[in-house]
């Protein structure tokens, strides 16, 4: 039972006992009225109490004893208290004793000591009406937290802590030996404790401009966990799960120790997220973060609240890479060739892919063995259903939507309408690689002659290729099949609209454009189209820029910065010779999903650094020749070298990248997972110094 007992300190004005306000001239003259003796005789009656005792007693403690042997007890008023509050902590107490509220609690976690004994530490944010205070729980003490007693709002009595100054110079609270933790929700002085502040929202009510908040759903998804790599070299985890309640639905990222708590979490399960961030995601969408100073607490109090899961398809800029289970409805936009490959315990599958789209874009989704022949009949324009389907990571880090024999599988299911995406012309600034479905307008800048090929069927092809220009750039266009046959009427100023094309990497790390048999091209539509010089330097001079000033994506940057680390990830990719798509690639002979043939892959590089230069830094990326040649070897010479000596952390040591002082030339693009910057370069130097003094001076001359 909790107590109000020892929950006090008493006030200094109190002197033995006696109320202050009784000086020593009242208790002898209350002495002297109660028996009758002179002051003179009271006095001497005291002295000589006091001398007896050995001079041990104060003359106010020895006119007590005296009044005592009379018969004469002086009234006393109880000392005054008052409760001990957060205000009054200071480094150096100890056997603390408080009263105050739950606002946050911080999960235990696990260390290890400077001597290799493994520790464990959580805390607790405290909270009344003088303040808030940290309260840090060690070890077997961390157990409260463990047992999921406590939640936010719980009103507790803190014994036997003391206090020591924090990192933060503040004072912080930690639970001795002795110390206990009790719930006291009827302690008297409870009511003097504020009210513990509303962050518990509905997700249909979270807004940008809230900073913390506690949300409760149920499960509709949860991807895998997957690692990353931070700019300081330590890696990292993170895990995603869409929550639903009543009125809405959100994106939850869960961070590091979070992300390993998400292998425990199912579709359907009931979480509570406590003191999660909001932050602003893709297509303005709020999103919410759950890091260290959260808390997730599954199937708590009030999920009785809370809807079932049901059928409710995620769009597919929802969709995450390593999702276990997922609901989605789209429509078929194109359809790739079937293959078949052999499984290492040398059964033989097969494999379709479609590419799939909605209003908020497209994605492709590979249907395996026998769900294989269910997509083999599908066509363009149809809808299909996908209940249980899961995700990989594929190419770009892209999320695929994979359907397996779990999968259930529903082609154009009744009174279902899928509208694709929404009309949005790209400008050539904003490609990036592999991207499907992509429409486009511009004007030709160049135009090459077709040429015919012949695949590795024997069949025979044609190709030509054009280069179309806009405000923001120039990008080359490789036109299959029937589409190559228009180079004949083309001519440069004319403009092009193309329709369902798709993005590849080039050779020299540069986006190049495909349009395919299921593509459609529009000459010289009824469109405003600026014109464009007729060389491929179309795009506007790059703008130095600061590394901290960089905010936009899509933005053509010039950056001079060291490099501080290069990340350690596989430098090369492989792409089929034919349609440049990425393939899963060894030096063995593949099957490309776009041609649907057996190909011999090409080797392609790609090298991730870290630049900063004073005022921040950034990610950069190397792809095709500008990364051969920053490394000053081809792709093969890589790859040959890599499959005899794997060591990746030796292969970077030895190329002496870090250090090295660069210019680079690139387009921003923005990381959809991590929400971060990251440079796509397409040229670099070395600084020069008289460059680097014309480009101050100019600078100078601005500023005057």
């Amino acid at each position: 039972m909790c107590t109000s007992k020892n929950i006090y300190k008493f006030e200094e004005r109190v002197l033995s006992g006696l109320d202050v306000e009784m000086t020593f001239e009242q208790m002898v003259q209350s002495i002297s009225e109660a028996t009758g003796l002179s002051r003179d005789e009271v006095m001497s009656r005291i002295r000589s109490k006091q001398d007896e005792l050995g001079g041990f007693v104060t003359l106010e403690g020895a006119a007590n004893i005296v009044a005592r042997e009379f018969g004469v007890i002086f009234e006393r008023k109880e000392p005054e208290v008052k409760p001990l509050r957060i205000e009054d902590l200071l480094p150096g107490m100890s056997k603390v004793d408080l009263l105050a509220r739950v606002v946050r609690i911080q999960e235990p976690r696990e260390f290890q000591r400077s001597g290799g004994r493994p520790g464990q530490v959580g805390s607790l944010v405290l909270q009344d009406s003088t303040g808030e205070i940290r309260l840090v729980l060690w070890d077997e003490k961390t157990s409260v937290l463990r047992q999921g007693g406590l939640k936010k709002g719980d009103i507790i009595r803190v014994q036997g802590a003391y206090v020591r100054e924090g990192l933060d110079k503040r004072p912080e609270l930690s639970l001795g030996a002795r110390g206990t933790i009790s719930l006291c929700p009827d302690h008297p002085l409870a009511r003097e404790l504020p009210p513990l502040a509303k962050s518990r929202v509905k997700l249909a009510d979270l807004a940008s401009h809230m900073v913390e908040v506690d949300v409760l759903g149920r499960v509709v998804t949860c991807s895998e966990v997957r690692i990353f790599e931070r700019p300081d070299g330590t890696t990292g985890k993170v895990a995603t799960l869409i929550l639903m309640d009543e009125t809405g639905q959100v994106r939850v990222s869960l961070w590091d120790d979070w992300a390993e708590a998400a292998k425990e979490i199912s579709r359907g399960d009931v979480v509570m997220i406590e003191n999660a961030t909001v932050r602003q995601g893709l297509g303005g969408r709020v999103e919410l973060s759950l890091g260290s100073g959260g808390r997730l607490v599954r199937n708590p109090p009030g999920a009785a609240e809370l809807p079932e899961v049901t059928e409710r398809p995620l769009k597919l800029m929802e969709v995450e890479p390593e999702m276990r289970s997922l609901d989605v409805v789209a429509v078929v936009k194109r359809k790739l060739p079937g293959r078949e490959f052999k499984r290492g315990d040398g059964s033989v599958g097969r494999v379709v892919s479609v590419i799939l789209a909605d209003e908020t874009g497209t994605m492709r989704a590979s249907f395996w063995d026998s769900a294989a022949e269910l997509a083999q009949g599908l066509q363009p324009n149809d809808v299909v259903l996908l209940r249980n389907a899961y995700t990989r990571t594929g190419l770009g880090g892209r999320p695929e939507i994979h359907v397996g024999r779990n999968t259930q599988v529903e082609i154009n299911p009744p009174g279902i309408v899928v509208a694709g995406p929404k009309s949005q012309l790209l400008k050539i600034g904003e490609l990036e690689p592999n991207l499907d479905a992509v429409e486009l307008v511009g004007r030709v800048v160049e135009v090459s002659e077709r040429r015919e090929f012949t695949r590795p069927d024997g069949r025979k092809g044609t190709v030509a290729s054009i280069v179309l220009g806009d405000d923001t750039g120039t990008v080359r266009v490789s036109l299959w099949r029937e589409h190559a046959e228009i180079v004949e009427q083309l001519k440069v100023g004319d403009v092009v609209r193309l329709v369902d094309a798709y993005t590849t990497l080039g050779l020299m790390g540069q986006v190049e454009l495909h349009l395919g048999s299921q593509g459609k091209l529009e000459l010289n539509p009824a469109l405003e189209v600026p014109q464009v010089a007729v060389t491929e330097s179309a795009a506007p001079g790059p703008e130095r820029l600061e590394i901290s000033k960089i905010d936009r994506d899509g933005e053509r940057v010039e950056v001079r910065g060291t490099v501080i680390q290069v990340f350690h990830r596989r430098p090369i990719f492989d792409v089929c010779p034919s349609c440049g798509r990425s393939i899963a690639g060894s030096e063995t002979s593949l099957i490309c999903d776009e041609c649907g043939k057996p190909v011999t892959p090409e080797h392609r590089m790609v090298v991730s650094l870290l630049l900063d230069d004073g005022t921040g830094n950034i990610r950069v990326a190397l792809f095709g020749r500008v990364a051969e040649k920053l490394l000053g070897m081809s792709a093969q010479q890589v790859f040959d070298y890599l499959r005899s000596n794997p060591d990746l952390a030796a292969f970077y040591r030895g190329l002496g990248l870090v250090g090295r002082e660069l210019i680079v030339v690139g387009v921003t693009r923005r990381d959809r997972y991590f929400d971060q910057l990251e440079i796509r370069v397409q040229d670099f130097r070395a600084a020069h110094p008289l460059e680097e003094a014309r480009l101050l001076l100019k600078r100078l001359k601005e500023m005057t």
